[in-house]
């Protein structure tokens, strides 16, 4: 019933007014050059991606398909200044510029308008996504703080992922692959329209299943996504106005990375159900809005126990969660006149959590906000973007989020950018809220203590404030683009797991341990560079490179931080042709960099740094397209991921026994990256 509500309601909010130049994201029926010029996220609306206000990345259906990339992290490594490191294959980290650790939550996943995010923890479930790559028609990523359009957690980064195009054309997709540590995946696609009252109906629907085996942790044996279904079905009238209700699910298993040890997710639900509208108010008003909600339901099976000081502390209890979302969100667009335009909008979210064995202080929470966004060219040459955004919830403080930012565009293939943004980072539930009820333990205050730590009440907002600034071109005509960005961050407030555990009289004190989350005093500052070269020769062939540098260091003591490298750098090449040979190299780069590294067998005793990266890591594909009868396409080929040279980690780990749980020998912590190699078959009706 919730959809067909959802359609209702948003069919009846439609119903007005003749139409106007829309701004629906119509990517699908634009050519090489406008796919590559035009840009959505950046300003909420459709603009030139010289006049973007922000550093912006764009991948198109091309890139994603032609790349090696199996994964949307994998593709992500492209970015320049993102850094993607996989702890476990069902648990990859991701971030951008600063402050990238196993809390995962600097970056936020925007798909098809909706935040892919568990409330509980905070971050994108980055493996366990409802829909596949080959669904993807687009992917732009906002290098930098977003807060002041996309809210909290935007606060490094956002990724903004389209799966829907223009009006849906008869075709289908497969695609069948398998290859090294028990790499498998099928998946299927079909996508239709047909015209209905004057207007048109398309629909589509995607299902897969995949599976891979961790090649350092054979006790987790195989990381598995069971079933993978995303579809969508909408009505659009000319461009007066659409409308359309989404939905997807996802059920898997696998491993996740805590501070106190690793969780086994032996049962993992992710599902949603979105409807959304957009409409034509008169010639200069565009109306829009959406309603979602989203569950996700986990079961985890500890795989270490709380020790420290060689000592048994207590065991960790099965956990079960469930967090579910309401969101509603609606958008006016004002286009005042050619050279002003308004935006306004605002959200409302109500979630809940539940579980038997955490104890939690409240277990819902309410958030609303409102922003607005003014666009303004007094001179034909120059572009004001402005905006504030205010984030209000029942957990935390209230949150205002300004930016301002002038774009300078001396000839019509260059501009340059100078601008300020505030962001900030909710505090999730399990780091403000959550405390633990332990089963068994070896000292009896441990069971208060347990009822008190981890998570802390009193957390506040972490906070960046980034100045930025950008050049860009696009040369010759357009087979030449260039791009410098620079950025200065300064990070207040910054949350960290804090663990100190005295002794009295040779054993753990843990009635006056400090277990929980804090935010430091500490101010962070970050300074670095984005330097990016496409060359296009041809339409059908691409040589890429991109670099970036940062220094990050604590304002208060000067101290360097270990965890930040300071060199990336990434480099490929793709042939691309309707029918043959098909090449998509990209080589990627991360100089050295220290994380700490947990001893599971001690995991709250005191850990020591692990030195990793100076490492390359080869990303590829290798195949051949032909049109056979039937088909408008088949292609096969080989996808590679490879370190060149010895296997590496991303992230601290270490192979260790694991007694007591099961018996096995397995690698705790970050996965050994080897070779993985995978034939695909692709074919498209």
């Amino acid at each position: 019933m919730l959809p067909r509500i959802i359609l209702i309601v948003l069919l009846l909010l439609t119903a007005s007014a003749p139409a106007q130049e829309g701004e629906i994201e119509d990517f699908a029926e634009l050519d090489l050059e406008e796919l590559l010029d035009v840009v959505f996220a950046a300003s909420k609306h459709k603009q030139s991606i010289i006049w973007s206000p922000s550093a912006i990345t764009v991948f198109t259906r091309e890139d994603i398909r032609s790349s090696g990339a199996t994964t949307l992290t994998d593709l992500l490594r492209r970015v320049p200044g993102f850094d993607v490191y996989e702890l476990k294959p069902s648990y990859p980290l991701v971030g951008a510029r600063a402050l990238t650790d196993d809390s995962n939550n600097l970056v936020l996943m925007i798909v098809d308008g909706r935040e892919d995010l568990v409330e509980l923890s905070g971050f994108p479930l980055w493996a366990s996504l409802t829909f596949d790559l080959e669904e993807i028609e687009r992917v732009e990523v906002i290098r930098g703080p977003g807060s002041t359009l996309y809210g909290a957690n935007a606060f490094s980064a956002v990724v903004n992922v389209t799966t829907i195009g223009g009006p849906s054309k008869n075709d289908a997709d497969v695609i069948l692959s398998a290859g090294d540590e028990g790499q498998n995946r099928l998946f299927g696609r079909y996508r239709d329209s047909f015209a209905l009252g004057g207007g048109t109906l398309d629909f589509g629907a995607g299902l897969g299943t995949s599976a891979r085996r961790s090649a350092s942790d054979r006790s987790c044996d195989i990381i598995r996504t069971d079933f993978r279904t995303n579809g969508f079905v909408r009505y659009s009238h000319g461009e007066r106005f659409n409308v359309s209700v989404h939905g997807g699910v996802m059920e898997g298993t696998g491993n996740i990375f805590m501070h106190a040890g690793e969780l086994r997710a032996e049962y993992v639900l992710n599902h949603w159900v979105m409807g959304k509208a957009e409409s034509a108010l008169g010639e200069k008003l565009r109306l829009k809005a959406q309603l979602y909600h989203s569950r996700y339901y986990g079961e985890f099976q500890a795989r270490a126990k709380l020790s420290a000081y060689g000592v048994w502390l207590s065991d960790v209890p099965d956990l079960h969660m469930d967090t579910n979302s309401m969101d509603g969100q609606v958008q006016l667009d004002f286009q005042v006149s050619d050279r002003l335009m308004l935006m306004a909008g605002g959200n409302l979210r109500y979630t809940t959590l539940g579980s038997a064995q955490l104890l939690l202080r409240d277990d819902d929470e309410l958030r609303g906000a409102g922003f607005v966004h003014v666009q303004y060219s007094p001179l034909d040459v120059l572009q004001l973007t402005g905006g504030l955004r205010l984030d209000l919830n029942t957990d935390t403080e209230a949150a205002l989020s300004p930016r301002a930012v002038a774009v300078f565009r001396p000839w019509p293939q260059q501009a340059f950018r100078l601008g300020y943004a505030l962001a900030f980072r909710k505090p999730s539930f399990f780091e403000s809220r959550v405390h633990m009820r332990i089963e068994n333990a070896a000292f009896p205050e441990i069971f208060d203590t347990f009822k008190e730590k981890f998570g802390n009440e009193d957390l506040v907002n972490e906070i960046v404030h980034s100045v930025e600034a950008g050049w860009r071109a696009h040369l010759l005509g357009d087979r030449l683009l260039l791009s410098v960005d620079l950025f200065y961050n300064v990070y207040l407030n910054t949350i960290c797991f804090d663990v100190e555990i005295p002794t009295r009289m040779g054993f753990p004190d843990v009635a006056n341990a400090d277990l929980m989350y804090e935010n430091t005093t500490d101010t962070l500052n970050s300074l670095g560079g984005e330097a990016e070269i496409v060359w296009r020769p041809a339409e059908k062939a691409s040589l890429w490179g991109n670099l970036s540098l940062r220094w990050v260091r604590n304002a208060d003591t000067g101290d360097r931080m270990p965890s930040e490298p300071v060199l990336r750098a990434n480099l490929g090449g793709r042939i691309l042709l309707q029918s043959g040979l098909l090449f998509d190299l990209a080589l990627h780069y991360v100089s050295e960099y220290k994380f700490p590294l947990v001893d599971p067998v001690d995991t709250l005793s005191p850990h020591e740094l692990m030195p990793l990266g100076n490492e390359f890591l080869l990303i590829g594909r290798l195949g051949y397209r032909t049109a056979l009868t039937g088909l408008d396409s088949l292609e096969a080929g080989l996808t590679i991921r490879a370190p060149l040279g010895r296997p590496f980690r991303e992230y601290a780990g270490v192979p260790i026994a694991l007694p007591g749980l099961d018996g096995s020998i397995s690698d705790f912590g970050g996965e050994l990256l080897v070779r993985l190699v995978s034939f695909y078959l692709r074919a498209s009706f």
